[in-house]
């Protein structure tokens, strides 16, 4: 049965990508063979999925595990399957990089790497998974004066074919030994190389783009000077099938391509980021990762991000611009479109209104208000709209506004139930888990997850993390030092 199991997943994935290339990103075949093998999904990061997540038809039971330490936000991830088929769950984050099981023993940490001891000055949520379990992990502190540089970690199990085992580190990359300062986001390109790029600071004028080996060998890189006031770093990149990666700053949308030789940039496109909205002492960039849309020939094909207005702006840029297109007056010609966002408020100087990705299938985007980490403040505002890219008309327009649902989180696509997914929490403390109709914005599901009034290791606050959904229709999701797991019961 568990090897039926594994070509049933196998052939749903290949029949997806075959048959829905319209609306499907190219898969990455140098990806983890998983469910959720990337941040956001996939690498274009549209965080959406083919498997269906719960319903008010279903039976779903709510499972905590908690003394995860670390710091907020820690992104959790699927494995591929071992021999017994048996799948684990990874987290990283500020201090460690954890894997769990989840079986009839319920949820527990079976193996934990400290990779650093300082949350506060070195925090990260960025893990990469790619063939054969093995996994990159980072500590991104950097401070010269001591002699801290960003380390990549590549890590496995000591037994590679027992779920149960303890971790390992291979190898460790010292980016200080090659002059590269803080380095914070990573990916996995179509030829199974390493992208990053590095952070940039008020003391740190230039930012680097490099390319690296699985096995941490420096293939190129390439320095970008920064404009004045220009922040790098905040958020991570989608990379396309041509390797290329699309980099948010606070002044424009950089795209930097590789040819497997060469790292250089493909185009920069200006926007105004901020206007009347906060800097961000957080939020150094325009909040959101950028979210690539559209794949097929003759599609648009665009990336997707939000501003840092006080009240958001959802923007489009072409990736590649249509020969009728005469641009929108006094914008850069690589601006597509730009719709404000009815449920977007300001609510804190350290975050923008809109930090949480935008949430992309076909041409279609969702997107929520954030509240912020740790508690989400005493009364959270709510709202979470639907956008889609009218490719006749060349322009965003409104689908739906639910503005009686707080979902915190970067929200998650079903396409096996059509809904999407995200938790936030409601009056005198309690936390909920919700689905929203994709095509009404309609609550179609809603789960009580719990009570919880501190905002101390608060077990049911999602800080900004993704849904992940496996083949059983079960949702884990990072709350504070802890990982929530709706489990579906449904026989």
């Amino acid at each position: 049965m568990k090897a039926a199991n594994s070509l049933i997943f196998f052939l749903t994935i290949v029949l997806h990508y075959s048959f829905s290339q319209s609306v499907e990103p190219p898969f990455n075949p140098y990806l983890a063979n998983s469910p959720w093998p990337t941040y956001h999904g996939n690498s274009y990061r549209q965080a959406n999925t083919i498997f269906a997540g719960p319903t008010n038809a279903d039976e779903v039971t709510v499972k905590i595990l908690k003394g995860i330490k670390g710091g907020t936000s820690p992104w959790t991830y699927l494995s591929e399957k071992y021999p017994n088929g048996q799948r684990v769950l990874l987290q990283s984050n500020a201090t460690h990089f954890y894997k769990m099981i989840d079986d009839k023993q319920g949820l527990r940490i079976v193996s934990k790497l400290k990779i650093d001891g300082d949350w506060l000055k070195s925090f990260g949520w960025n893990l990469l998974q790619t063939k054969g379990n093995v996994w990159y992990t980072y500590d991104p502190k950097y401070n010269p004066k001591k002699g801290q540089t960003t380390k990549l970690f590549k890590i496995t199990d000591a037994q590679p074919a027992n779920p149960y085992s303890r971790l390992v580190v291979l190898d460790t990359f010292d980016f200080g030994d090659y002059g590269i300062k803080k380095v914070q986001h990573y990916g996995i390109n179509y030829r199974g190389e390493i992208a990053f790029y590095s952070s940039n600071t008020k003391q740190v004028e230039d930012a680097i783009f490099g390319i690296i080996t699985p096995d941490f060998k420096v293939l190129d890189t390439l320095r970008v000077k920064a404009l004045p006031d220009e922040l790098f770093g905040h958020n991570a990149f989608p990379i396309d099938e041509h390797n290329s990666m699309y980099v948010v700053t606070t002044k424009r949308m950089i795209r930097v391509d590789w040819d497997g030789d060469q790292l250089a940039i493909g185009f920069e496109a200006f926007y105004d980021f901020v206007k009347d909205g906060p800097t961000g002492t957080f939020a150094e960039g325009s909040g959101t990762t950028p979210t690539l849309m559209g794949y097929s020939k003759g599609q648009d094909k665009l990336i997707i991000v939000a501003d840092g207005h006080k009240q958001n702006n959802l923007l489009a840029f072409w990736r590649e611009i249509p020969k009728d297109w005469n641009g929108l007056p006094g914008e850069d010609i690589r601006l597509a479109g730009k719709l404000q966002l009815p449920a977007a408020r300001r609510f804190s100087n350290k975050f923008q209104s809109i930090e949480n990705s935008p949430t992309v299938y076909g041409y279609d985007v969702a997107i929520a208000q954030f509240n912020g980490f740790l508690g989400q403040g005493k009364k959270p505002l709510k709202g979470v709209q639907k956008i889609r890219w009218n490719t006749e008309k060349d322009r965003f327009e409104l689908q739906w506004v639910n503005t009686e649902i707080n979902m915190n989180g970067v929200l998650t696509y079903s396409k096996g139930s059509n809904m999407v997914y995200g938790s936030g929490r409601e009056d005198k403390c309690n936390y909920y888990y919700y689905g929203l109709d994709w095509e009404t914005g309609e609550l179609r599901f809603r789960k009580h997850l719990g009570k919880y009034c501190k905002w101390l290791k608060n077990p049911y606050d999602d800080g900004g993390c993704q849904q992940i959904i496996d083949e059983e229709g079960n949702l884990y999701f990072a709350g504070g030092a802890s990982l929530v797991k709706l489990e579906n019961v449904t026989q």
